[in-house]
């Protein structure tokens, strides 16, 4: 199939549906595969817009898949995609293990983090560790007090 060219042409509704979500969408990737697919209703190959965006063949071609398949609301990320968070701002046994190591090492998050994972068996940098401890001290946490 590498040989072969392969094109979306869109109807004008479609077309105003992409544009708009390329220009008004919350996500840069969600804007990017709009674009991909307006791209090859102007006739540009998979090739071209794969070159353009510094991506593979084959990831445009997934997209256009996709597109092919569930329309616009295809182009958005499914839920659950990405890395997971290590330490959850709504697990009770992660708050409260963050709280007694912070107050038992105030000035030091090294020690906190050895502790941790120890306890939960996963490895976070210190700055991983910080921006949990910002989430949890936003007004309206628990931990804000």
């Amino acid at each position: 199939m590498s040989g072969t060219k392969r094109f979306i042409k869109l109807s004008s509704s479609d077309r105003s549906a992409l544009v708009e979500g390329f220009k008004e969408g919350e996500k840069a990737t969600y804007r990017q595969r709009c674009h991909f697919i307006l791209l090859s209703d102007q006739g540009y190959e998979l090739q071209q817009i794969a070159k353009l965006y510094e991506v593979s063949r084959q990831l445009v071609a997934r997209w256009f898949d996709r597109y092919e398949a569930q329309g616009v609301a295809g182009l958005h990320a499914k839920k659950g995609q990405g890395q997971k968070p290590i330490l959850r701002v709504d697990n009770a046994e992660h708050i409260n293990a963050v709280k007694e190591l912070v107050a038992q090492y105030p000035q030091d998050l090294n020690p906190v983090l050895v502790a941790l994972e120890k306890r939960f068996g996963v490895s976070m940098c210190k700055r991983t560790l910080q921006r949990f401890l910002k989430r949890l001290t936003t007004p309206g946490s628990d931990f804000a007090e």
